[in-house]
């Protein structure tokens, strides 16, 4: 029984992961492969260990292998179990593009008694590890031809690959899944920086065309704010009154969504040239250099720690401004900061005598943890919202996210405020880097790419033009108009008065010439049909 313990430790994480699938969930073919795939994987690795010599380095190799298997099979379960998802590259973006506050926020938001156990399980076979090596170094699978063991090795593992590859079987592979990503995330970061190096040779980048006048252009940047819950957009409760009495000098453009439901990957094409049709050039042109080549000063305003990978969207983007700040930056765990402490940092830019600013304002918004979003005045909804999931922690997510939603209102029109008294040429834009779904299609809070919902899509767009602000002469307004915001760059500088040789006006919400185009989302879905088949 001993010699062949790892067998049945690789048996019972298989079998663990399959039937807590099915009876938290239900039992599915595609687990099934998974688990299947998950049993080649481990024969592979302890064959892999059975032809190597005993010793030291050899006992190291198995305890890093036994770690790694427990690892994937406990992380597999624990996603699919809370989310219902199948881990993929769109999820790894996500994670190495992040903070460690956002990682850490996001484990403390979904830990609970029952993932405790489940990972108490799963680890438990690492109790009697020295057992576990003991039986993989009687393990020995023995060839004829020892003196060509490395060439049968070498030709076992190409046959095993190419038998994934085209069984399908390898896109069930989480190791398979990471080494993917990371090399696909390498390679595009590799074509960027190629790219950028090209537009400084480039004539004609940026020009500003509104001389002879000050200019100021506030860009607030919204986190996780569907419309779907905002009373300007039609929401049952009163979760933006300050915008409501404001409205009729407000353009709100009402159908438009984010290209995804991760900040990484929505900003990354919102705020540089990167968009569905041309997904190489995401990062490429970041907004904030196009501003100073246009001789802008740019003010980057945030209320998240600064980005933990630095070639990600939003530290390349963020990077190229004149003047950075980053209200969290000192701290650990989890940003309790509110958006408010920024309203002082904005009073300093808008302050600032340089003739033409343009200030980029990133809230933290309704990210969760909700009820961290807001100071405790503003818990103003605490009844029974309206919702078909009839649970009390459902109401008390839905009443927090609401909350924030309604903070976010306060904070953006005391920023209205303060531009109103700007003797400038100026504007306002707000939009979300994308929506989120909390209860409301789906029995699920959050903003996951692998669980999508019409709600992680939406998202307000709301203008503010200041008195006697020079339009182009191309302006058009259409409420209405479907918009995804892959294309706010082009926006964004047609709005601001600035020519580029970049710039495509049909691609421009504000133009006359503007085009609309299918709003492709999840890679290869349109989503004027998409929810509507589901």
């Amino acid at each position: 029984m001993k010699d062949k313990f790892f067998l049945f430790t690789i048996i019972y994480w298989l079998c663990l992961e399959y039937f807590l699938e099915g009876i938290y969930h239900f039992f599915s073919f595609y687990r099934f492969l998974n688990v299947f795939e998950n049993l080649i994987f481990s024969i592979f690795v302890v064959f892999i260990i059975s032809q190597l010599k005993i010793g030291v380095v050899r006992n190291f190799i198995v305890k890093c292998a036994l770690i790694l298997v427990a690892s994937m099979f406990w992380f597999e379960t624990v996603m699919y179990l809370i989310f219902k998802i199948h881990f993929g590259p769109s999820s790894f973006y996500v994670f190495i593009n992040t903070n460690p506050e956002e990682v850490f926020e996001f484990l403390k938001e979904y830990s609970s008694f029952s993932i405790l156990v489940v990972t108490f399980l799963f680890f438990l076979p690492l109790f009697w590890l020295r057992l576990l090596v003991t039986s993989i170094n009687k393990f020995r699978i023995k060839y004829i031809f020892d003196s060509y063991r490395l060439y049968k090795i070498i030709g076992l593992c190409v046959v095993l690959l190419l038998g994934l590859k085209f069984s399908g079987l390898i896109e069930h592979n989480l190791p398979y899944l990471l080494s993917r990503s990371f090399a696909l995330n390498y390679k595009d970061s590799k074509y960027i920086d190629e790219f950028n190096s090209q537009i400084e040779k480039t004539s004609g980048v940026a020009e500003i065309k509104n001389v002879g006048i000050n200019n100021t252009f506030i860009v607030v940047i919204g986190e996780s704010a569907t419309s779907s819950h905002m009373q300007l957009y039609g929401y049952y409760r009163e979760t933006t009154p300050l915008f409501e009495e404001i409205r009729d000098d407000l353009s709100i453009y009402q159908d438009v969504i984010s290209p995804n439901t991760s900040t990484f990957h929505s900003l990354s094409k919102a705020l540089t040239l990167g968009n569905y049709e041309d997904p190489k050039k995401v990062l490429a042109l970041p907004i904030t250099t196009l501003f100073n080549k246009a001789g802008f000063k740019t003010f980057w305003i945030s209320n998240h720690s600064p980005t933990f990978n630095p070639s990600s969207a939003l530290a390349r983007i963020s990077n190229q401004a004149g003047i950075r700040y980053f209200n969290s930056k000192e701290v650990v765990m989890n940003n309790l900061k509110h958006d408010g402490e920024l309203l002082y940092k904005v009073d300093e830019a808008l302050k600032d005598q340089y003739p033409n600013k343009v200030i980029f304002l990133h809230l933290i918004g309704e990210h969760f943890s909700y009820e961290n979003r807001y100071p405790k005045q503003f818990d103003f909804f605490q009844d029974i919202p309206k919702t078909p999931f009839r649970r009390r922690a459902v109401y008390q997510k839905i009443n927090q996210y609401d909350n924030a939603v309604r903070y976010t209102d306060y904070i953006i029109n005391s920023v209205f405020e303060k531009l109103k008294t700007e003797n400038t040429n100026n504007y306002l834009m707000y939009f979300s880097d994308h929506g989120e779904e909390v209860f409301q299609d789906d029995d699920f809070y959050g903003h996951l790419e692998d669980r999508p919902t019409k709600n992680t899509f939406k998202v307000p767009f709301i203008m503010y033009y200041g008195k006697g602000f020079q339009f182009p002469d191309d302006y058009e307004f259409v409420g209405n108009r479907k918009y995804m915001t892959d294309d706010l760059w082009h926006s964004i500088v047609h709005i601001s008065g600035i020519e580029s040789t970049f710039l495509d006006k049909r691609r421009s919400i504000f133009s006359k010439h503007f085009a609309e185009r299918k709003r492709i989302i999840l890679e290869n879905q349109d989503y004027e049909t998409f929810f509507n088949d589901e």
